[in-house]
């Protein structure tokens, strides 16, 4: 993304203040893995809704823009995905979108 920032003539903002009040997600607190896999879910799911609305926000106005949101969706999804069968193997359940 700082890439594309740049490309677009801005200036990528790595300041650790800013990028943690900027999360789109929250640190999680967990105490055991299932509820660290869980948390983690939760915030893939948040992340892939924030992709999605970019998506739709650059639409074809900014293709270029797009098409790296859409990279990172997938990418994206695969990790809910992982997080998924991670939760399925150490609980026995998803945890199903609503």
């Amino acid at each position: 993304m700082a890439e594309r920032i740049n490309q677009l003539g801005g200036k990528p903002d790595f300041n650790p203040e800013g990028l943690a009040s900027r999360a789109a997600s929250e640190y999680g607190k967990a105490q055991n893995l299932v509820d660290m896999i869980k948390e983690n879910l939760v915030a893939e799911r948040i992340a892939i809704e924030h992709y999605q609305e970019l998506i739709r926000y650059f639409a074809n106005e900014d293709p270029g823009t797009r098409a790296m949101l859409e990279g990172i969706l997938v990418v994206e999804e695969e990790h809910a995905n992982d997080m998924s069968d991670l939760l399925v193997a150490h609980e026995g359940q998803s945890m199903t979108s609503n």
